[in-house]
């Protein structure tokens, strides 16, 4: 997937602006389902004010030009409000929401405008919830890929304990999975992998004291690192460990030869396992069964049912077996998955919840399914078996029909909208009936795919002295954009 993602991004590049540019925000699509609701879809240019008047609409519309119109409608009875996969930006985080004027006073517009969004936010007791008739989800994947994880879990986690009946967020496979390594051996974590999970440069904001040099050091040794593991596609023989419980350049039972830090100039070494050691500590430590984030993560739904537009978001998607065998009964199922992952989220009881049985049936691997699962896509019907994915999928009426069957086996349930499988826009299939909502709405996602490179504000900080080349010349980071890019959706009840 990291490297289809490279590549569309290449082909995005070379194809300069031969693809269509959307000038107004909002497109609106009239969706034939039993709840018939619209579904519109709002690109990010700067954060719009927000909303003038109750009981109408002002939506600023941004066009290509950097010319701006406004628009005013009246406000549709419902409306639910969809942010995909931000994956560490919390840039992207704060700018979605304050786009959707759902939040009043959410940005101290007296502070200095150099300083990030994210850092201008005002005190959650100061915020009101600007329209009684909207509601926003997160589709999850708030960690991993990129290197402000921790202020996107405060800002998101203040927006749930604030407006919990308006606001949900929900878990994906990368909290699932971060939740999930405070049980396992170093080389066996998730966030150990040299792509695609823990950012490097997330791990400073995690760490309980002041930076020093040798921090600086150490990840800009990181950095290095990784730049030469994507030169050579050693992606699966190193992991970012200090080190590992096998010599170094042997493999063990998964293919690992190396630790990150074995790619450093040997008078680093130590340093760097010293420190790396330090840092994931503190990372994981935040997330804790007994700490604050720990907790609030803990406690996501995997399921959210909105009854006024018949829509059931989940981050991965819902298979036929999972649709019959746990949601036949609709709100009831969602509910008790749901109740089932609360009760079993915890360190001592989650390794054995999701890889209790070996097959669909229990709850704990009906969880994980329903956050990794990507069979509701056109072209992704081979996914699960092979990781193969079919880039010319051809009609798409086959996997509507396979969605239609899923649905169908789901009481009251007209839709389903997913975040995990990215893309560069939202897509919205078999009528509206499904929705893939993960457009790659945060910057590093966006720019890098999955591999780590440093953004604008790590490269200003070094006076732009920082190598983003390989040794070999083969691997160059790409460049982080300040804006934001992608979609959001806003679906309306009718």
């Amino acid at each position: 997937l990291n490297h289809r993602l490279r590549e569309t991004r290449q082909a995005g590049r070379a194809a300069g602006n031969s693809r269509p540019k959307m000038r107004l925000v909002f497109a609106a699509l009239t969706l034939w389902t039993a709840h018939q609701a619209v579904v519109a879809k709002e690109q990010l240019g700067s954060p719009r004010p927000e909303a003038e008047a109750a009981g109408r609409e002002c939506i600023s519309t941004d066009a290509s030009d950097g010319s701006s119109d406004k628009e005013c409608k009246a406000a549709p009875s419902t409306s639910v409000y969809v942010v995909g996969d931000i994956h560490g930006d919390a840039k992207c985080a704060v700018s979605w929401v304050n786009r959707t004027g759902l939040v009043r006073n959410l940005i101290d517009y007296s502070l200095n405008e150099d300083l990030p969004i994210y850092e201008r936010t005002t005190q959650p007791s100061v915020w009101t919830w600007a329209d009684s008739s909207s509601t926003l989800v997160f589709m999850g994947d708030y960690v991993d890929k990129g290197p402000l994880s921790r202020f996107v879990i405060e800002f998101v986690k203040s927006l749930t304990d604030k407006f919990p009946d308006q606001v949900t967020a929900l878990l994906g496979n990368h909290e699932l999975e971060l939740l999930h390594d405070r049980e396992l051996q170093e080389v066996r974590r998730y966030m150990s992998y040299s792509y695609a999970t823990v950012h490097v440069g997330d791990y400073h904001p995690y760490l309980s004291r002041e930076l020093d040099e040798k921090d600086d050091l150490v990840l800009d040794l990181l950095y290095e690192a990784a730049m030469e593991v994507y030169s050579h596609r050693a992606h699966s023989a190193v992991r970012f460990v200090p080190s590992l419980p096998h010599p170094s350049g042997s493999r063990d039972g998964y293919g690992v030869m190396y630790a990150v830090t074995d790619l450093m100039p040997s008078e680093y070494r130590e340093l760097a396992r010293e420190r790396l050691q330090e840092w994931q500590d503190a990372y994981l430590n935040s997330f804790r069964s007994d700490t604050e984030w720990g907790k609030w993560l803990e406690h996501r739904p995997i399921l959210h049912f909105d009854q006024n537009t018949g829509t059931v978001f989940v981050h991965g998607g819902i298979s036929l077996e999972i649709a019959k065998s746990h949601l036949s009964n609709g709100m009831e199922g969602i509910q008790s998955l749901n109740s089932n992952w609360y009760a079993n989220s915890q360190e001592g009881k989650i390794a054995d919840f999701i890889g209790r049985g070996s097959t669909t049936v229990d709850a704990g691997s009906a969880v994980y399914e329903l956050l990794t699962y990507r069979g509701n896509h056109p072209g992704y019907s081979n996914w699960e078996n092979s990781g193969a994915v079919d880039d010319d999928p051809g009609t798409t009426d086959k996997s509507c029909e396979q969605l239609r069957v899923v649905l169908s086996s789901m009481e009251g349930i007209d839709r389903i909208a997913v975040g995990h499988t990215p893309d560069f826009d939202v897509r919205i299939n078999c009528d509206g009936a499904f929705l893939a909502l993960d457009s790659m709405v945060g910057r590093w996602i966006r720019g890098t795919g999955n591999e780590y490179c440093p953004g604008k504000e790590h490269i200003e900080s070094r006076g732009g002295k920082i190598n983003l080349t390989s040794r070999d010349g083969r691997y160059v980071c790409d460049e982080i954009k300040d804006q934001c890019e992608g979609q959001i959706v806003r679906i309306d009840s009718s």
